[in-house]
């Protein structure tokens, strides 16, 4: 089958939607079928790239308003005519408009992704989605909250929509020495993997730590993600320098495969304002990590509150400060809570599902 993906553009494939998206085309590579990937526009990460599963090429499209963006869609949907894709599959708020609006043909399945609870629509209206849905064959969301969420949003029938949750491989450790990450032996160490920006609230997790910290307990934090809004990134840094304590809050940029850090934390956090199916939050389990989490988006479908973590609401520092002191002061609920995420990741979750869900969604192209 020859499958086309077209995505905005490529920051990492440490974490996240964009380790999704490396992780199918790389088994749908790998199950045989002609894949290729385009990208709207190139990053520093995609202008270092080497090596790929599959052909890829930017399009240099920074404005999808502009005439360059127009003749480039036209000049791709001559290609795709001319050379064949059964399959067209766009990820991230300007393919998903692209694609259906140039690359719809009577001869290919066009499928689009939403990935969280709204954030697709910044800039850009629920309604020009919903016009575009007679165009679109399927949306693929990775949550039950968030295909109920965009079948209200754009008022996309049933039969359009699909749930497909978010995959994680099995994870075998490299001979590789990891990145040491915390500084004292005696610390609970907690962990945030998550790209530097507003909607994952970093902040809050910097202000509910330091303010444990100057309170006597022995923790520190990671914050794991490249700093994809510097003055939202400022704004943290000069938090901890302000509250002293840069030497139990790191910040420690992109690491790749942050899997390979997880080993050495005790507790997982992510706190953000929105999210689909978070990729992290299935770590922090597959790893035996207890997770603290907001109760958004897909979260509350992975994380059970008291089973196997602590859910908060979003924004709530106290609340924030409250479910850590609970971990930190209690190793036996930390082992407990960390076995119980372990166990669920391990019995319904995994890459191969992801692989094999796509390909039956495919399969209706031969149709």
């Amino acid at each position: 089958m020859r499958i086309l993906f077209l995505i905005d553009s490529l920051h990492s494939i440490a974490a996240g939607s964009e380790r999704q998206i490396y992780k199918l085309i790389d088994g749908l590579v790998a199950a045989g079928h002609q894949v290729s990937l385009i990208l709207l526009r190139e990053t520093e990460f995609t202008r270092q790239l080497k090596s790929f599963p599959c052909p890829w090429e930017s399009l240099n499209i920074h404005s999808i308003t502009t005439a360059h963006a127009l003749s480039t869609m036209l000049n791709l949907r001559k290609k795709i005519k001319r050379e064949g894709a059964d399959v067209v599959h766009a990820y991230f708020p300007d393919a998903c408009i692209l694609a259906p609006l140039f690359l719809k043909t009577s001869k290919n399945l066009l499928v689009t992704s939403r990935r969280d609870m709204g954030l697709i629509y910044q800039g850009k209206p629920a309604w020009i989605y919903s016009v575009l849905a007679h165009r679109t064959d399927a949306i693929v969301s990775n949550s039950k909250a968030v295909n109920d969420f965009i079948a209200h949003k754009e008022n996309v029938p049933s039969r359009k929509t699909k749930v497909i949750f978010n995959g994680i491989e099995e994870y075998t450790s490299s001979n590789n020495e990891p990145v040491k990450v915390f500084a004292y032996e005696t610390s609970v160490k907690l962990i945030l993997v998550a790209n530097i920006k507003p909607v994952k609230r970093t902040l809050d997790a910097a202000i509910a730590v330091g303010q444990l910290i100057s309170e006597g307990h022995d923790i520190e934090l990671a914050l794991v993600g490249e700093k994809q809004d510097q003055n939202y990134a400022e704004q943290i840094e000069n938090l901890i320098s302000e509250m002293k304590v840069n030497d139990r809050i790191r910040m420690t940029g992109s690491i790749a495969e942050p899997r390979r850090i997880l080993s050495q934390a005790n507790i997982g956090l992510l706190i953000s304002e929105s999210e689909g199916l978070s990729n992290t939050v299935m770590e922090y389990m597959d790893a035996g990590l207890p997770v603290v989490a907001t109760n958004v988006g897909g979260n509350p479908e992975l994380v059970t509150h008291q089973h196997n973590g602590l859910l908060i609401d979003k924004g709530d520092i106290a609340q924030l400060k409250s479910a850590i002191l609970l971990l930190i002061s209690d190793l036996s609920l930390r082992e407990s809570l960390g076995r119980a995420g372990k166990i669920r990741i391990q019995e319904e979750f995994s890459i191969n599902a992801l692989i094999s869900k796509h390909e039956m969604l495919y399969a209706r192209a031969s149709k």
